[in-house]
């Protein structure tokens, strides 16, 4: 069946590990279902544009078109027939069909193409590996457990390009796992945030971003902007409430260092664009030399070198013992959260065993976040920090 034009439900998908996060976020705008890679989310018409503009950890946001249950699949086919695509395709727009399909008898994904084509009078492309980019708009079918669903994505690109980060340095991490990995570390905006291996600045501009209430998609476009639907949706109405809530200014002391003037440099450049230059403190320094530079404890945090993409394994060993003596000496008090390739490094370079730990990936590989909870003289955790 089809959703009241009152209502929606969309699919919103996340990184492994995050769910979490995405759960606490998504429950502010709407009602929360878990779900296997991400969430259900129901709410007023509309509610798809928020889930796009407000999310951080959202990869895609998927609104669902219809849904109806299927037992073979020439039902399948009688059920696409009624699908209602006036919302989100101009007439005859062409489209491109992602299809997940686990049922016996389904046609090879150009055949698919084909036969939708004829369905919905309109051109019909099966989804490559390199789509999901430029001014197609894209409908994903799904089909398992005698359950059939299709949806519109929201994004076009993933959600995870904001728009500011067009360089990288070393070890890049996505922006939607930067803000994650600093909500699973518990950063709080009015306390100080100190990252020594900065890199191109991914973490401490996210956390710029949010010390500053900057919605995630307010700097770029999505592809349901372009729906036929996309007036009554408000999405301007939507960026001027938005907008409304940043503050002029972050709270609290941003610092990131890094001993590759290189990598500072793309920091800059990728700070500039995202609004937050002047919100940050850049220095270079290796983490030998790093610094605390607050008046109060905050939170540090960092994305280290991985062996498998930077240096030998054999010369992480002499940096996580760097590290550690830094963060012992210049950070006691401090929350510390630590992003690394191998969990047996977590407490060499933190400087001994973390408190939790969070299992996520990076680019595909599996890391491990390590979160030390501040500490008071004596090693009992500090409160409220």
């Amino acid at each position: 069946m089809g959703q009241r034009a009152d209502h929606e439900r969309v699919f919103v998908q996340c990184l492994p590990g995050l769910g979490s996060v995405l759960q606490a976020e998504a429950r502010r705008i709407g009602d929360v279902l878990p779900v296997a890679g991400g969430i259900e989310l129901d709410g007023p018409a509309g509610i798809h544009a928020d889930a796009a503009l407000v999310l951080r950890v959202a990869e895609r946001v998927l609104l669902r078109l219809q849904t109806f249950s299927v037992r073979r699949w020439p039902d399948v086919e009688d059920g696409l027939k009624s699908a209602r695509l006036d919302g989100v395709l101009g007439a005859g727009d062409g489209v491109v069909l992602e299809t997940s399909i686990r049922m016996p008898g389904a046609p090879a994904p150009r055949a698919l193409a084909e036969i939708l084509s004829r369905v919905w009078q309109r051109p019909v492309e099966p989804a490559r590996a390199e789509d999901g980019e430029g001014e197609r708009s894209r409908l994903l079918l799904r089909v398992v457990d005698g359950r059939a669903s299709l949806s519109a994505d929201v994004g076009g690109e993933l959600l995870y390009r904001r728009g500011w980060r067009q360089e990288t340095s070393r070890a890049p991490l996505r922006e939607t796992l930067a803000a994650g990995v600093l909500a699973l570390a518990g950063y709080v905006p009015d306390q100080p945030l100190r990252d020594p291996v900065c890199g191109s600045g991914t973490l401490i501009i996210e956390g710029a971003l949010v010390a500053r209430s900057v919605a995630p998609g307010l700097g770029r476009t999505f592809a349901a902007e372009r729906w036929p639907r996309a007036e009554r949706d408000d999405w301007t109405g939507r960026r001027d409430r938005l907008r409304a809530q940043v503050r002029p200014v972050t709270p609290a002391a941003i610092v990131g260092s890094d001993v590759n003037a290189g990598a500072l440099g793309t920091a800059r450049r990728n700070a500039r664009r995202a609004g937050v230059l002047a919100d940050l403190k850049l220095e270079r320094a290796d983490v030998a030399a790093a610094v605390a530079g607050a008046s109060a404890p905050g939170l540090v945090v960092g994305n280290l070198p991985y062996g498998v993409r930077v240096d030998a394994r054999e010369g992480l060993e002499a940096f996580d013992a760097a590290l550690a003596r830094t963060l012992g000496r210049e950070f006691a008090g401090w929350r510390k959260a630590l992003l690394v390739d191998d969990e047996a490094r977590l407490a060499r370079a933190g400087g001994g065993k973390p408190d939790r730990i969070h299992h996520l990936v990076n680019g595909g590989i599996p890391v491990v976040l390590g979160v030390w909870e501040a500490r008071r003289a004596g090693g009992k955790g500090q409160e409220g920090v």
